[in-house]
């Protein structure tokens, strides 16, 4: 605020300074030099200077009178009294100041002084105020749209974290449900799988206030995911990863590749008695980063894009973070299986911080 009224000082009477040497080289011309150039210099910044203080004034007086709907006629009111304030004042100042300056050579009665005042200030003084108006409104507005876009910031924050919180309890259950399966025929897998789920719920938990993390730690997570479903399932899951160990500094959302994963397990492999195979692909292209989440699963069961939790998830947190500058697709073929395309802009976690 106090920068502001600073700034406000300075243009004010940057303004006036230059608009005092303008009517001087105005007055110059019009007596074609018979008159010292000193005096009008003199008397015209003067006349300039006074503005300063006065301006400042109907800054301030327009903005706590504002001509607005509602308030119209009563602002009015108030702001034709500081008008006629500042005629009365520069009428005061001419007579205080003239035998310093030199106006008039003998001054006029009071009646003809506050005459030339009204002639001289009326309108310069409601053009300010209309400067005043123009300012103070441009102010709303430009805190107006700051409003607007913290709301917007605020709001894809707490939808970010509405929907994460709607996927960690989604993959909790499915892992509590395969350890309580495994527990009774053979406990060593179920002890394998609790080792792995006390790694999944680290990363949740040491991950939850941040809405990205590195494509190595995704990679973690995911192979503490299968390991867990590895047990249940047995030889019927074949997974693999195809990702370079130089991505694995790259920035990508939370959660973004175990639910993907999550879905083929459930649609591919464990619905079915042969062996089914799942492989979780990354590679770098012109700044973008590129992943396939595939499996060779039926393609008829896997929910397309905006069906079920985790496809409808991960889609929305990608247009949080991304706005348009992403691409989501799911390919599904008969008999072939299901393929996640995902292309993200490639940061990595040292340009991110």
């Amino acid at each position: 605020m106090q920068r502001q009224a600073t700034l406000t000082w300075f243009w004010v009477s940057a303004w006036w300074l230059l608009t005092g040497l303008v009517w001087t080289g105005q007055m110059y011309e019009a007596f074609s030099g018979q008159v010292a150039s000193s005096y009008l210099l003199r008397t015209e910044m003067a006349k300039a200077v006074l503005w300063i203080p006065f301006t400042m004034f109907l800054f301030w007086w327009a903005g706590r009178h504002p001509m607005e709907r509602g308030t119209m006629l009563r602002s009015i009111g108030w702001l034709t009294l500081a008008v006629a304030g500042i005629i009365v004042a520069r009428a005061l100042c001419v007579v205080a100041l003239n035998p310093w300056i030199g106006w008039h050579a003998q001054l006029p009665s009071w009646p003809a002084l506050l005459r030339t005042s009204f002639l001289s200030n009326l309108l310069t003084a409601w053009m300010i105020i209309g400067v005043a108006h123009a300012l103070l409104f441009a102010r709303r507005e430009r805190l107006r749209q700051q409003q607007h876009a913290e709301l917007e910031s605020q709001l894809s924050q707490a939808r970010f974290e509405a929907l994460s919180a709607r996927l960690d309890p989604h993959f909790l259950f499915n892992a509590l449900h395969s350890i309580s399966e495994v527990m009774h025929r053979d406990v060593a897998a179920a002890d394998r799988m609790v080792v792995g789920l006390g790694g999944l719920l680290r990363q949740s938990i040491d991950g939850a206030a941040t809405q990205q993390t590195t494509l190595g730690e995704q990679v973690e997570l995911i192979e503490d995911y299968v390991e867990i479903e590895q047990v249940r399932l047995g030889p019927r899951l074949h997974f693999s990863l195809d990702v370079d160990s130089a991505l694995h500094s790259v920035m990508v959302p939370r959660l973004l590749l175990q639910p993907l994963v999550e879905n083929s397990i459930r649609h591919a492999i464990a619905l079915r008695t042969t062996p089914g195979s799942i492989r979780v692909a990354a590679r770098s292209h012109e700044q973008r980063l590129l992943i396939e989440v595939d499996d060779d699963g039926s393609g008829e069961a896997a929910p397309m894009p905006g069906h079920g939790v985790g496809l409808a998830s991960t889609r929305a947190r990608l247009q949080c973070l991304y706005g348009e500058d992403f691409r989501f697709e799911v390919e599904t073929s008969p008999g072939s299986g299901t393929c996640v395309h995902i292309d993200l802009p490639l940061q990595r976690f040292s340009e991110a911080t």
